[in-house]
């Protein structure tokens, strides 16, 4: 049921697409050399995250919540407001989104660069109210940009599985 809510289009202006969903893919590319001269502590503090176990600076496990309000004994956020999670975490639930990181590395750039990076896959029922605000707020002032150059975007949409004895766009397609 929380998947339905964040995944499937209900946006009757798009009849056609109504139980299919919005598709983003994105490309970044991570600069290696750099990131890999940084410490371990400061990795986490532009993730906002553990890097052993990927649970928020906030928490133990990788699904806890990002507690951006947290602050520690001497008043100063745990999660600093420009970090990865704090930026990337949904603010309403319209920008909630269902999304999945997959690593590349397709050797050396023409400079001789390790050429690696991250595709970046996400889900959502509207790209306007879900994908498009968060986007805006990581590259406004995401920590992370320091060390990565976002290559592509492509929205896709993908509409729902067909009915019996129809086919997959018909909706679309009848029109």
């Amino acid at each position: 049921a929380q998947a339905a809510a964040v995944v499937w289009s209900t946006d009757p202006r798009y009849p056609w697409l109504v139980g299919g969903s919005h598709l983003v893919i994105r490309r970044m590319a991570i600069h290696m050399t750099a990131w890999d001269d940084v410490t371990v502590e400061g990795k986490e503090l532009a993730f906002g995250r553990r890097l052993d176990t990927g649970a928020p600076l906030t928490g133990t496990r990788e699904h806890d919540l990002v507690d951006r309000a947290a602050v520690d004994d001497r008043g100063f956020p745990v999660i600093a407001p420009n970090a990865h999670a704090a930026l990337a975490q949904a603010r309403t639930e319209s920008e909630r989104i269902m999304r999945r990181a997959y690593n590349y590395d397709v050797g050396l750039s023409p400079d001789g660069e390790p050429d690696v990076g991250l595709i970046f896959v996400a889900y959502q029922r509207d790209v306007a109210t879900a994908f498009i605000p968060i986007q805006e707020r990581l590259a406004a002032s995401d920590a992370l940009n320091t060390w990565a150059t976002h290559i592509g975007s492509a929205s896709y949409a993908v509409p729902p599985g067909p009915q019996e004895g129809s086919y997959v766009g018909a909706g679309l397609l009848d029109e």
